[in-house]
């Protein structure tokens, strides 16, 4: 009887422990693009930074003529070209610097505060 019932136990814990590794190789997991955009969901929820806004040149991530080459190809092609300055014509700072307010009023209007001051737009000292 004792060894009806050791048996048994040890028949149950392997198919639990079976049943568990074979449920945890059937669970499809995320894939690592996924996952990461997770994260930065979960650290940045109001899509502030670089997900929505290039802090570093001050206009919205998808617009930035200096961090996409597909919008400064596409600025390039329309004629929005500052040649000095190395970006849109209609994001350079530099050459007009009422643009930056520009800019920040559509931060404003998303996050109703002021966004970072803008590091990326200054001229390169030589």
């Amino acid at each position: 009887m004792k060894t009806i019932a050791i048996g048994s136990l040890l028949m149950a814990g392997f198919v639990l422990f079976m049943g568990c590794d074979k449920k945890a190789a059937t669970t499809p997991e995320k894939p690592a693009a996924v996952a990461k955009v997770d994260e930065k969901e979960k650290a940045d929820p109001t899509g502030a930074g670089h997900d929505w806004w290039c802090d570093d040149h001050g206009v919205k991530e998808a617009e930035c003529s200096i961090c996409s080459t597909k919008v400064a190809k596409a600025c390039k092609r329309d004629g929005n070209w500052c040649e000095l300055h190395q970006r849109a014509q209609s994001q350079c700072f530099i050459c007009d610097p009422k643009l930056e307010a520009k800019f920040a009023a559509e931060y404003v209007a998303k996050f109703n505060k002021q966004p970072p001051v803008p590091t990326g737009q200054k001229p390169e000292k030589k």
